[in-house]
């Protein structure tokens, strides 16, 4: 069945959007607490010089992302500062202006899933895809999309019924965001649009009781 158009919206410079990635057939994409801190790794390395991350969260057989992709002055320039022997053909055809900058940044995406994959299947002696394709990413609308999402992002294992204390989950960005620990995060514009902190704790406990009492669409 074909996926719907808004849920694999084009990517353009400078916007916001739901990223999801789900296993084929249900199938567990992390056995261990190793293969979730190989998979941030690895999206760190592909992923942070090309978007900007407000929240994640990671589950058993899908993970949630809101991101913001970069300008393209700021990619051109990070491209510019990769040895040539170290670029993709796409990457070299963007700086070049002769690929769009949706088959960019799709690309980094695919080349970070198809990474884990490898390793992972190598791992566990499999073959075949582990990912859904093509993964989706969803624009966000407005502000209130922006507010909501990051609540249901970090609230998806109490939506999931893996724990209802889901700010203690360790495999999201929730803990990361409010804590004074180095981050690559953008924690600070994160807190900022909740007014701070304090609300950003309030803003989530409240709007998590919606989530546990409701039936929200999504994964």
């Amino acid at each position: 069945m074909p996926v719907p158009s808004r849920l694999i919206a084009s990517f353009e410079e400078e916007s916001f959007y739901h990223i999801i990635c789900k296993s084929v057939a249900e199938r567990v994409l992390f056995k261990t607490e190793e293969n979730k801190r190989y998979f941030l790794s690895g999206y760190a390395k592909l992923l942070y010089n090309f978007i900007d991350t407000y929240a994640y969260c990671i589950m058993n057989n899908h993970v949630h992302w809101l991101i913001r992709t970069k300008s393209v002055p700021a990619l051109i320039s990070f491209l510019n500062n990769v040895p040539v022997r170290d670029l993709t053909i796409t990457q070299k055809r963007f700086i070049a202006g002769s690929c769009t900058y949706h088959e960019l940044i799709e690309q980094q995406f695919n080349r970070f899933f198809i990474s884990y994959s490898l390793a992972y299947n190598k791992e566990n002696n499999m073959k075949g895809h582990l990912f859904n394709r093509p993964f989706k990413r969803i624009a966000i609308a407005d502000e209130i999309h922006f507010t909501t999402l990051i609540v249901y992002i970090h609230a998806n294992p109490l939506k999931h019924g893996l724990m209802r204390d889901f700010y203690k989950y360790k495999w999201s960005s929730y803990q990361s965001l409010i804590s004074d620990q180095p981050t690559k995060m953008m924690r600070e514009e994160t807190l900022e649009w909740f007014g701070g902190k304090k609300r950003f704790i309030e803003t989530h406990h409240g709007m998590s009781e919606w989530y546990y009492s409701h039936e929200s669409a999504g994964e």
